[in-house]
């Protein structure tokens, strides 16, 4: 195998806006032109007020060492607006990051503690300070602990044995501190919490209890207990927001905020400071009948900005209050008391049962140089509120450049309407006509209402307007988990029928499917276009039985039969089912036991039978492996299971060829597409020869050129997929920086490019 000199390529998003959950929002309060965000999967984003979009920050992070897109809070130095601190991990790898250039390089030095950007309670704080040349960091497994020397050391500060820390504030002479916490470490029976709020007048010396909510034994509840949620001051008063759990299904005790999708309860609650000591105040809690959390809260001296959490059947809401929180005015409530101006698409009401899309408002913020402006966050991305000293109020989401989306799958089309089939978390998929291009909506129903979380879809070669794909059905119920099918290569979709009366195993199935926010399962089209086969969902897998197929676009449905290598009925394990580009009779299977099986059937579908195939290849991690057909020849198929080597199958009439072209080196994902002439390029990600990248071959195999730089890296990478109608192009389906494209830059045939290896 050799290695090619590098080819240089730019890479660029197709555009979808927003998206995702940003945790945090943080401005420099001396410095007008720094402005930051975090996310829970996407990294931190500096805003570009010259070029007044959000510049993301984790472009040099990789799939190997993630962790700097999981970010769980950020800290400025507020006498040098170039200064950013940030701490984030992914339980693995945990670390303080620091630059000195507003992140355009970041120094990471290991913490001592797990953290994690993306788990329960990722929505509260703050949590980390930098103040008189000490680093303060409230984590979620140590408590808080502290750092003289930049991050080099850490020391531990004793807060009543509490480990899960919700915030830490500190007033702006640093002498006054107050902390948060979940009360596990306290709680008198598994189920209240202990205390929640504390103060430390002595430097962080010693603590004291501080006055918060009694627990109330809300019904439904899974833990009783208000936690601080966010914390602002003016100069009269120290405001706190707080939440009560609902039902809670992860998390434990730690799951304390909007991100489980359920509080029970919330209170506002106004302290002061008397003979240098804080005291509490006053409930200030507004008057709401349906059950929420608090949350967001920010102060400009005159005014104060309040958001609801996790609202039930409401939406969240926003007040405004000038009287130190005695009253509230609503602002933003569903679509009322306040002017939209969607600019994204696929955030219009029409598009969300005709609501507001907008919930987990976790955190609101007041430009410290505007008094009119204000931001908050959503679990779909960043939203902007102007008018508000008017009170002529305008909301806007404020996401150009934030591209924050878990995408699972992508797939190009070798001609039709639609170019790119994006497979997406949260929003469903999107079809883009071209990389330029934005979507009016994502896919969705015949009046509009999306669908969620796809899995896979899939197309033929020979007419790829007629694609099927797995989605949830949202949260409204508007849609329902299933199968759809389009014809218009996925401008339009309708869904099919269920496939029920085969198995009381798949009755089950379907019944589950068929609730809100559920995965509905793994499909694949033949080659001809006439037969569907569905792998129906049960939990994370696919049952090999609990597979069918229908020739008559759902109206009858058959089930599949799935036999040993002796013809003998077969395990029970999960599936993932594929066809062939061009066989229409030949389909196969992914056993996905600890070493991966494979099942061949040549009946399209109604039998499954497994072949030994002699290799050990192991299943990764949540079956995270990638295998793309190659698209020039029948049978042939590779895998690439990111743990160890590069598989390729090559179905014969009476057996399969198997080899592992890079046995030494760890692919993640595989993908194909136009090749300089009638080979395909082959496009992986992974480390070849002991360097991770984005890599292109244009003979199969025999040679690979890396195609990306150390500053194009992108995090989590979970599938590629290469442009079937232009060579040197394709996608990458990101977990951390949404949809991504690389575009070769000058055309160079391998010929042209030097070897500078051969393994």
């Amino acid at each position: 195998m050799k290695i090619l000199s590098p080819v240089k390529y730019e890479y660029g998003n197709l555009k979808i806006g927003g998206g995702g959950f940003v945790t945090g929002i943080t401005f420099h309060p001396t410095d007008s032109r720094t402005l930051y965000i975090r996310t829970d999967i996407g990294g931190i984003y500096r805003y570009d007020f010259d070029k007044q979009t959000w510049v993301y920050l984790a472009d040099k992070v990789t799939a190997d060492d993630p962790a700097q897109t999981y970010p769980l809070a950020i800290a400025l130095d507020e006498n040098d607006p170039n200064k950013l601190f940030f701490t984030c991990g992914d339980k693995r790898s945990n670390y303080i990051c620091i630059s000195d250039d507003k992140g355009e390089n970041i120094i990471q030095k290991t913490l001592p503690c797990s953290v994690h950007g993306n788990e329960v309670g990722r929505a509260t704080g703050d949590r980390l300070i930098y103040k008189n040349g000490r680093l303060y960091f409230g984590s979620q497994t140590a408590g808080i602990i502290y750092s003289e020397d930049m991050g080099e050391s850490w020391q531990n500060i004793d807060l009543f044995g509490e480990k899960n820390i919700s915030l830490i504030w500190t007033n702006s002479e640093g002498k006054l501190f107050i902390a948060g916490c979940s009360g596990e470490a306290n709680s008198p029976d598994g189920v209240t919490r202990g205390h929640t709020l504390y103060c430390s007048t002595d430097g962080l010396k010693s603590f004291v209890p501080l006055t918060a909510p009694d627990p109330v034994k809300y019904e439904n509840s899974s833990y009783y207990g208000f936690v601080p949620q966010r914390i602002t001051s003016d100069s009269r008063y120290i405001y706190i927001t707080f939440a009560s759990s609902g039902e809670v299904f992860y998390g434990g005790m730690g799951a304390y905020a909007c991100d489980t999708g359920s509080l029970s309860g919330g209170k506002v609650y106004r302290y002061r400071i008397e003979n240098g000591v804080t005291v509490f105040d006053k409930d200030i809690t507004p008057e709401d009948h349906i059950p929420c959390g608090y949350s967001g809260i920010c102060s400009n001296g005159k005014m104060l900005l309040l958001s609801t959490v996790c609202r039930k059947n409401g939406g969240d809401m926003i007040y405004t209050s000038t009287d130190s929180g005695e009253s509230w005015k609503i602002i933003m409530n569903r679509l009322e008391y306040s002017r939209f101006d969607w600019n994204i698409p696929y955030m219009k009401p029409s598009y969300n049962g005709g609501g507001n899309c907008v919930h987990w408002i976790s955190d609101i913020k007041f430009s410290p140089f505007d008094s009119d402006t204000a931001l908050f966050n959503t679990g779909t991305g960043l939203f902007m509120i102007t008018g508000l000293a008017s009170g002529d109020v305008l909301v806007k989401p404020f996401c150009e450049g934030i591209e924050e989306t878990v995408h699972l799958n992508v797939y190009t089309t070798p001609h039709g309407r639609n170019r790119i089939i994006d497979i997406i978390g949260d929003l469903g998929g999107f079809a883009f006509e071209d990389y330029d291009s934005e979507c009016e909506n994502s896919f969705a129903n015949e009046n509009g209402d999306r669908y969620i979380t796809c899995l896979n879809a899939d197309l033929t070669l020979s007419d790829p307007e007629y694609i099927v794909a797995t989605p949830r059905g949202n949260w409204t119920g508007k849609t329902k988990g299933g199968l759809i099918l389009s014809k218009d290569c996925g401008s339009t979709w309708e869904r099919l029928s269920m496939p029920r009366g085969l198995s009381e195993f798949i009755d089950q199935k379907l019944d589950n499917i068929e609730k809100p926010n559920v995965d509905s399962g793994w499909t694949a089209i033949s080659a001809d276009g006439k037969r569907i086969m569905w792998a129906v969902a049960g939990g994370r897998g696919f049952s090999n039985k609990a597979v069918c197929y229908t020739d008559d676009e759902g109206k009858t449905w058959q089930k599949s039969i799935f036999t040993d290598s002796n013809g003998n009925s077969a395990d029970e394990h999960n599936v993932k089912i594929f066809s062939d580009y061009y066989n229409s009779d030949l389909f196969f299977a992914i056993a996905e036991r600890e070493n991966l099986g494979l099942y061949i059937s040549r009946d399209k579908g109604a039998t499954f039978r497994e072949v030994s195939i002699k290799t050990d290849i192991k299943c990764p991690r949540y079956a995270h492996y990638q295998l793309s057909r190659q698209p020039d020849k029948s049978g042939v198929f590779w895998l690439a299971n990111g743990i160890k080597g590069l598989y390729r199958f090559e179905i014969k009439s009476d057996s399969v060829g198997i080899s592992d072209i890079l046995p030494e080196d760890r692919i993640n994902c595989i993908g194909f597409g136009k090749g300089l002439e009638e080979t395909p390029a082959m496009y992986v990600t992974g480390n070849i020869s002991g360097e991770y990248g984005f890599y292109i071959s244009d003979d199969l195999g025999e040679s690979f050129a890396r195609i990306n730089t150390d500053r194009q890296q992108y995090g989590v990478i979970h599938s590629i997929c290469g442009d079937m109608r232009e060579h040197g192009v394709f996608c990458l389906a990101t977990g951390s920086h949404g949809l991504m494209f690389g575009r070769q830059k000058t055309l160079q045939s391998r010929e042209k490019c030097g070897i500078i290896k051969v393994t």
